[in-house]
């Protein structure tokens, strides 16, 4: 499937399971978005974003290391799509 996605630069709070953090949201699309965190993240674990009321759940599907931390893919629940 291909998807609009979207670029930008926004903090938002990152959950998963008792870790919480403030990280930098890159890019959304209607299923998933990516985001850059300093501390790494189990790819398979389930992940929350919050941003203001906006609300968004799902796995971490990917998992990058690059100089600056880490990149993570996240596929939202069907129950949480963006737009």
């Amino acid at each position: 499937m291909n998807f609009e996605r979207y670029l930008c630069s926004q903090l938002v709070e990152f959950r998963n399971g008792a870790n919480e953090a403030t990280v930098n949201l890159e890019e959304i699309w209607e299923s998933g978005a990516v985001l850059e965190s300093e501390e790494p993240v189990e790819e398979g674990a389930w992940a929350e974003i919050r941003c203001g009321a906006a609300y968004f759940a799902g796995h971490v599907v990917d998992v990058e290391r690059h100089d600056f931390g880490w990149r993570l893919t996240i596929e939202f629940s069907p129950m949480t799509p963006w737009k």
